[in-house]
């Protein structure tokens, strides 16, 4: 039992015209769509791709010391590494990267990036990346708490359009994280001639979705070709609504810790399966969604609106500005109009008693 960087080892020798990509190669890729491509791979649809490892070889040219290739302070380092893995292997060295984007509108409150990886007969890969380091992604994670649709869900979706316009055959639609979500969005939301070509989706570990997502007939019809893997300690992936028809999969780590997919447990050419997630991710799935479920769509906004104003109060624009011993943005957030206070102060002490709610009921649930 090993992890992706073991499968690297045990898999790289083989093409995936020998074969196919599976649910441990649809995982790398979307962890590889967290790496910073700008200026070494193509921006467009029809560009010429260049290899994988010829994009690796400017990459690691540029970062001669990996301690900078800095990909966001909550971003697991190890992603790094896999990269110069793989780039060594017969599997992977020759793949074609194309379509790098890489969208952060504040305006719009959107951040969105995709990249495409072309397996040449063996199909393509669409892979959205997850939240990156900055505040404007975070604030589009809270925002799908009570929009039925967010701006990077629906560029996913178009994305995915685009990328079928200029490639021929299978395509596998991956990613991690907010990037499982984009991944069903784009796979459930794309044009029916696209959907036909779709021979899987990939959500590794992905928030869900608003009320009516899950049983809207589009959802239903591709329902059969959605992956989803959840750790034991789920947390992100039982957020919002969620289809129970998932996958738990063992994980080296521990509590929110197996959130970071290199730590997932793989054997062959499959990840480690349990049969269940841990009580502790039933426990936050219970309170969280409750918790969720009770707001109104209003004080859900009201509370996502709060939070992102005290965080970019002292003009933090990423985790890692915001985790700066100079940035005072605790101390300033106070400071804001008592609108802002009223608001975290409501919606925290709900929480709050949702957790004493829940407690109560399993303490009165046990003594029966």
């Amino acid at each position: 039992m090993g992890t992706v960087l073991d499968y690297v080892g045990w898999r790289g020798d083989l093409t995936f015209e020998q074969v196919p990509p599976n649910e441990v190669d649809n995982l790398i890729f979307s962890l590889l769509s967290y790496i910073e491509f700008k200026e070494l791979v193509p921006s467009g649809h029809s560009d010429a791709p260049v290899s994988l490892q010829a994009v690796a070889n400017a990459y690691f040219a540029r970062y001669p010391d990996l301690r900078k290739a800095n990909i966001g302070l909550i971003i697991p380092k190890e992603i790094v590494k896999l990269f110069k893995a793989v780039k060594e292997t017969r599997r992977f060295r020759n793949v074609g990267m194309r379509a790098y984007v890489n969208e952060i509108d504040v305006e719009r409150e959107m951040q969105f990036s995709a990249i495409t990886f072309l397996l040449g007969k063996a199909g393509t890969v669409v892979a959205y990346r997850g939240t990156d380091d900055t505040l404007v992604g975070w604030k589009e994670n809270f925002n799908m708490s009570f929009l039925p649709e967010v701006p990077s869900q629906v560029r996913a979706a178009q994305y995915l359009n685009e990328v079928a316009a200029q490639s021929k055959g299978r395509l596998y639609v991956t990613g991690h994280s907010k990037g499982g979500n984009l991944a069903v969005f784009a796979g459930v939301r794309c044009d029916q001639t696209v959907k036909e070509r779709v021979v899987g989706i990939w959500n590794n570990d992905g928030p869900g979705f608003g009320s009516g997502m899950l049983t809207s007939a589009d959802y239903l019809d591709m329902k059969p070709r959605i992956h989803t893997f959840l750790p034991k300690s789920s947390l992100v992936g039982i957020l919002l609504e969620h289809d129970e028809d998932y996958t738990v999969v063992s994980s080296k780590q521990v509590g929110l810790w197996q959130h970071d997919g290199m730590s997932w447990n793989v054997m062959g050419g499959k990840f480690v399966y349990l049969r269940s997630i841990g009580e502790d991710s039933k426990h936050s799935d219970r309170t969280l969604n409750a918790w969720i479920r009770e707001m109104t769509p209003e004080q859900r906004e009201q509370f996502s609106e709060a939070l992102y104003k005290i965080l970019s109060s002292d003009h933090a624009t990423t985790l890692t500005e915001l985790a700066s011993p100079k940035n005072r943005w605790l101390i300033r957030g106070m400071q804001l109009d008592p609108w802002v206070g009223k608001v975290m102060s409501k919606t925290l002490t709900a929480l709050i008693n949702e957790n004493a709610k829940d407690f109560l009921h399993e303490m009165f649930g046990k003594s029966k």
